[in-house]
């Protein structure tokens, strides 16, 4: 444990509050696709933030769940303008929350809860606004405006909120994204991007029993195509390349004409995105089955969050505020996206993973570590304090 402090204290007396919230939002269930869900604990988010002070809008969606906004103007009209962001959808199928309701227990001797989204990532958006709310209550104004953009389809790479979430970024001075944390001592500083990528394969059919020598067979050419790009795994630093679907094929007696694959392809840097999309396109220049063609397609749906000058800052804070509290803070990197991959490119100072520490996210035994969760708020809280200096 860390050492004593009144902030910690502060937020350890906060904390039964935020974990009755917290068992209200856990408790709907709120996939990116079940819009009503969604809805409901936005709904629920907007009366707390309402209750806080905060002028409240939705933008509204049609497919998706309606993305909140709440914002507090500040005091000091030249003050910071921070941006905190979180998302209200989860990766669990309608059910869940009746299945596997919101509970506190014990794993190995630590106090967790449990949940579906509980920690990715329900408690960070209450961790977000429980962290002003302390200091609120010091009577601190010396900022020009807090504003939490809450949306509703992260889970499937924010396609529809990520213009929402970029406009906000360009008129903030620091963005600050509310996805879990590792550890206690830990935050993200760095994600890589996120691409999805096909190879396709044309071929030409023909009766596999009476002349298949007529045929070029697209699932062979493919299987040759799919060995070369998972060659190219971890060929540049930084890059990840993983076939993760392959289909080909329709009728058990017919030389197949097409077939593809589907690859999860990631980068750390830009240098890396333009290496391995070259790297692609030739491979698939190299043909092994006479008269196929073969083609590379897709894009990243998201630019990668780098280590920069820009952020450095933003990681020296949150060090400051947490030597403070008599915590060790170091940043680490991750290989999955979030928002920050929509905020740290367009120039805006970005951190990541200050939200609540745990494990399993995306599993059904996903869990909230609960014994320094007011370390956490805390330590949020400290460097919300310290951008708005």
């Amino acid at each position: 444990m860390t050492e004593h402090h009144p902030r910690i204290d502060q937020a350890r007396q906060l904390l039964p509050e935020l974990l009755k919230d917290l068992e209200a939002i856990v408790n709907i269930d709120s996939g990116t696709y079940n819009k009503a869900g969604v809805d409901q604990v936005g709904a629920y988010l907007q009366k707390r933030f309402t209750d806080l002070g905060f002028s409240t809008s939705f933008d509204s969606q049609q497919e998706y769940g309606d993305h909140l906004i709440a914002t507090r103007k500040g005091g000091n009209p030249q003050g910071a303008r921070v941006l905190l962001i979180g998302h209200m959808d989860t990766v669990f199928p309608d059910g869940e929350a009746e299945k596997r309701p919101y509970t506190q227990t014990m794993l190995d001797g630590r106090e967790i809860a449990k949940g579906p989204g509980v920690l990715d990532m329900k408690v960070g958006l209450l961790m977000g606004m429980y962290s002003v709310d302390m200091l609120l209550q010091e009577d601190w104004n010396s900022y020009q405006s807090i504003t939490f953009v809450f949306n509703s389809d992260e889970e499937i790479g924010s396609p529809v909120s990520k213009e929402l979430i970029t406009e906000w970024a360009r008129k903030s001075d620091a963005a600050l994204v509310l996805e879990p944390g590792r550890t206690l001592e830990t935050v993200v500083s760095a994600r890589k991007s996120s691409g999805l990528y096909r190879v396709e394969v044309w071929g030409r059919s023909a009766h596999a029993g009476v002349e298949p020598e007529k045929g070029r067979n697209a699932i062979i050419e493919l299987s040759h195509q799919v060995q070369a790009m998972q060659a190219l795994h971890e060929s540049f630093p930084g890059v990840s390349v993983n076939v993760t679907s392959i289909q080909g094929g329709d009728r058990k007696n017919v030389i197949p004409d097409y077939a593809y694959c589907d690859m999860d392809v990631r980068a750390s840097n830009m240098r890396g995105i333009h290496e391995i999309e070259e790297a692609m396109q030739r491979a698939v220049r190299q043909q092994h089955i006479p008269e196929t063609q073969a083609q590379v397609s897709g894009s990243m749906r998201s630019l990668p969050f780098e280590h920069s000058e820009v952020n450095a800052p933003l990681i020296r804070m949150t060090q400051e505020a947490g030597a403070e509290l008599g915590i060790a803070i170091h940043d680490v990197a991750s290989g999955g996206a979030s928002d920050a991959n929509n905020t740290s490119p367009v120039g805006v100072p970005t951190l990541d993973g200050l939200g609540a520490g745990g494990g399993l996210a995306h599993n059904p035994d996903e869990y909230v570590e609960l014994e320094y969760l007011p370390e956490r708020i805390a330590l949020l809280s400290g460097l919300i304090e310290r951008i708005c200096r």
